[in-house]
């Protein structure tokens, strides 16, 4: 089959701005021209590539293609310098969890967008155990995430491992856990989890306390800087990376609810076999930055 990638930008455009009319505002092209292009390539392909959902979403026959059009803009970055300066509109998108991109991400790009200040950086924040579909499906160019291992057309690189504690205010540790924490304790205490996709805290209370399948209430705060807050307002309690709760620990504003049993989550930089410079040059940055930051993975 013959690629018009004037197609393929057009599929990319949609999947990323999620709606047909965005897409055709970042392309500067008619909302019709948007969805004769999509049609065209469906036609070619032989079956739907979006889902008219709202956002509009890939489908699976769409992945492959989507990952073959990002591939191609980088390489093309590198061989001809105008093609890059026509994509500086564009974005370089990396998947992150939200505690990595609150901690150390962004200090370990500081001096990377400094040398690159023609590229744009989309961080695209998802739980750990996530990030790698992200990649699989195309969305990204690369992902920070848990997995150890690397899907076949994909690398990985070990990061660092990212220590987190239990913590919770001295007076909800009086209100709920005063002889330390249970299981019968933990029916009803409130936890805070961040979102629907972190299982961080269950696995944490399955460990700690020998529960099988935990059950227990919890608020959501899917916010980096709210979630601590509302450890410490007395909200819950919850899994904290120690980089961001260590003061309030010392200050006494945080207690930890399991200080016998220690928590690290083991981060990797997954990304394309076939890669850029460019993007190649972000890796590196990335684990440079996270030596710092992390402690090493065994």
């Amino acid at each position: 089959m013959n690629i018009d990638f004037s197609l393929l930008e057009c599929l990319e455009a949609v999947a990323t701005e999620g709606s047909f009319e965005k897409a055709a505002a970042a392309l500067a092209i008619t909302q019709s021209a948007v969805s004769q292009r999509i049609r065209a390539l469906e036609g070619q392909v032989g079956q739907p590539l979006l889902f008219r959902t709202r956002p509009v979403r890939p489908t699976p026959a769409a992945q492959p293609l989507l990952r073959f059009t990002r591939q191609t803009r980088l390489l093309a970055m590198d061989v001809w310098p105008e093609v890059a300066a026509a994509s500086r509109s564009g974005h370089l998108r990396i998947a992150v969890n939200a505690d990595s991109l609150g901690i150390w991400v962004l200090p370990a790009l500081s001096g990377w967008v400094e040398r690159h200040p023609e590229v744009m950086l989309e961080f695209v924040v998802d739980d750990q155990t996530h990030t790698q579909g992200r990649l699989r499906n195309g969305e990204v160019i690369g992902s920070i995430g848990s997995e150890a291992a690397a899907p076949k057309g994909f690398s990985v690189q070990p990061l660092g491992r990212m220590p987190y504690i239990c913590v919770a205010s001295p007076a909800f540790m009086q209100r709920h856990f005063p002889s330390g924490i249970t299981i019968a304790a933990a029916r009803h205490a409130p936890a805070l989890v961040f979102n629907r996709r972190d299982d961080l805290q269950a696995a944490h209370l399955a460990r700690c306390l020998n529960w099988d399948e935990p059950r227990f209430p919890h608020h959501f705060v899917p916010a980096f800087e709210a979630y601590l807050e509302a450890a410490i307002l007395g909200y819950g309690y919850g899994m904290s990376p120690l980089a961001q709760c260590r003061q309030a620990l010392a200050d006494g504003r945080l207690i930890n609810v399991t200080p016998e049993v220690h928590v690290s989550v083991p981060l990797y930089w997954h990304t394309w076999q076939v890669q850029s410079e460019l993007t190649q040059s972000l890796g590196r940055a990335l684990i440079a930055g996270a030596a710092q930051w992390l402690d090493p993975i065994d």
